[in-house]
């Protein structure tokens, strides 16, 4: 069983990408984020212009352990603090399950880098849209691992 909080031990593992992967940069606010974890955006309001022209990579800043209704993806490999950052927002990834999880089903981050259903808490009834970060491939039980569609 993985380390509790840290979801996958070997980091990010992609199966594949369907032939078109995304990822997306960005910086890292103030911290060290390790290969694997999930991220959300970190920014505050009005950092982004209207035009192209007023654009820069360190306009997209990321935090770790993203959870619930903020979450936009894996990040690709360990960071230096406030480095630089690739995110993984789809394609498919062998995650640790925080709960049972069954193939075809939709499935949340839990703020602990792990997936769970969808419908698992009474807050995520209200929220299911929102919450939903992909779809498990694979069944997996509490503390082992799925293969995840990730489609935010």
């Amino acid at each position: 069983m993985a380390t509790a909080g840290l979801g996958n031990v070997l980091g990010m593992v992609t199966l594949m990408d369907a032939g078109n992967p995304k990822i997306i940069s960005g910086q890292v606010r103030n911290e060290i984020i390790s290969g694997g974890v999930f991220v959300s955006g970190s920014t505050a309001t009005g950092v982004v212009g209207s035009g192209a022209n007023s654009f820069a990579n360190s306009d997209l800043l990321f935090t770790r352990d993203a959870s619930g209704t903020r979450f936009n993806g894996i990040c690709v490999q360990t960071t230096d603090v406030s480095g630089n950052i690739a995110v993984a927002t789809d394609g498919f990834f062998i995650l640790q399950c925080n709960g049972t999880v069954i193939d075809g089903e939709a499935v949340k981050c839990d703020g602990n880098n792990s997936v769970l259903p969808v419908g698992s808490h009474a807050d995520s009834l209200a929220k299911s849209t929102s919450m939903k970060i992909g779809r498990a491939v694979t069944s997996g039980a509490s503390g082992g691992f799925a293969v995840i569609q990730l489609t935010p």
